[in-house]
């Protein structure tokens, strides 16, 4: 009995700490909002590029209930943070140092940043919440053209800042390829009236530095021998996109409207893989301004996967579509994805998903935005539901 108090008594402590030091990390964002204007969702350092300090806060804080579940055990409370600092320097004339540290908390049975959230039915408070250094970067810049070297998030897809909603950003979160150690290149080409467009193409690995930890919840230093996708420590997976937006024409309103993204990428085995993984994607996006406070936005991405997770009988495909209507301060937006599973030896992965999330928002400022939402999952067999409350605050430095 004196062991089971002082093991319990233990585990508060640790927890305590934990939701200390996160409050402490809340309260340097409120110290460097004294220094910040509002910002929008999207955001692109490079148009700070001439300046000598720069950055953008983002924080999201959720509160949910999950109200069924396929386990009892699993219907419990949550109160979670996924909330990110990016921050950037001119060194030099055309040279940038740039970074991106985030607190990634998750709802349980996700497992991104690298640590495994289960239910044991208790309610979960800021637990298994990873501080880590998602992408730290030297880049060469000029106007139209700019070179880095580092740990980044190559590019294939959409970023999950472009899509609104209380849960959306998840999903995207789920495939995208991230900390990777390579380099990388993009270059800008404007066709007037036929738009802007950008080509970036990078080549990497699986990060294995000393950055691969994390703080807050234990996260080891990966290492080769741990296997995983790009885990090679030689620069021979890579990832290509093309992406364009702010066409014009003076008989079709529609044109001006669009903006489009394809991408491919190839992630070499590792020690544990079967295959190496390929996918491609291709997204679309149109968005409607009918005043300054009133617009809508639709996207469309679809994520092909051959040899998920280097698995050799598992191919996966995600298509996701996304509605966002404003009528400031108010918002209203759904995201449904569609996730089409080939991997017939194995029933649960196998079965086909669909995750549909529906989120009402009130903007108390340009930079302050709560919302009510409920995500219903049905992925590997097993249903998820769940309401909850968000708050977003997201501004620049």
């Amino acid at each position: 009995m004196l062991y089971y108090n002082i093991s319990r008594y233990q585990i508060t402590m640790r927890q305590n700490m934990k939701f200390k030091l996160l409050m402490k990390l809340f309260f340097v964002v409120i110290l460097l909002q004294k220094f910040a204007y509002a910002a929008d969702d999207e955001h692109d350092h490079s148009a700070h590029s001439e300046e000598k300090f720069y950055g953008h806060v983002g924080v999201r804080v959720h509160a949910d209930h999950i109200n069924d579940a396929n386990e009892g055990d699993e219907e419990v409370n949550e109160l979670y943070t996924h909330s990110h600092i990016e921050m950037g320097s001119r060194i030099a004339e055309g040279f940038n140092i740039d970074t991106n540290l985030k607190i990634e908390g998750e709802p349980a049975g996700h497992s991104h940043g690298g640590v495994s959230r289960l239910h044991d039915g208790d309610s979960r408070i800021f637990e298994d919440h990873p501080l880590l250094v998602e992408s730290l970067t030297l880049t060469y810049s000029q106007e139209d053209f700019s070179i880095y070297a580092g740990k980044f998030n190559p590019k294939v897809g959409l970023n999950y800042h472009n899509f609104a909603g209380l849960y959306s950003y998840s999903m995207i979160e789920e495939y995208k390829i991230a900390e990777r150690i390579g380099l990388g290149a993009n270059y800008s080409f404007n066709f007037n009236d036929f738009g802007t467009h950008k080509l970036d193409v990078s080549t990497f690995f699986a990060d294995t530095t000393v950055l691969s930890q994390a703080i807050l919840d234990s996260r080891t230093k990966v290492r080769k021998e741990d296997g995983g996708l790009a885990n090679t420590e030689g620069l021979d997976s890579y990832a290509i996109s093309f992406g364009g937006k702010d066409f014009y024409s003076l008989d079709n309103n529609l044109a001006e409207r669009l903006s489009y993204r394809v991408g491919y990428a190839l992630q070499k085995k590792g020690v544990t893989n079967d295959n190496d993984e390929t996918r491609y994607s291709a997204s679309l996006s149109y968005k409607e301004k009918f005043t300054s406070k009133v617009s809508k936005t639709l996207i469309f991405e679809y994520m092909d996967i051959n040899h998920y997770n280097g698995e050799a009988g598992h191919d996966r495909s995600y298509f996701t579509s996304s509605l966002d209507l404003k009528l400031y301060p108010y918002n209203f937006t759904t995201t449904y994805t569609f996730i089409d599973n080939d991997a017939p030896e194995e029933e649960a992965e196998g079965a086909d998903g669909k995750v549909l999330q529906i989120s009402v928002g009130y903007s108390i400022s340009e930079s302050l935005n709560v919302s009510f939402g409920f995500k219903r999952a049905d992925e590997e067999l097993e249903v998820t539901e769940r309401f909850g409350l968000g708050l977003k605050y997201n501004f620049e430095i």
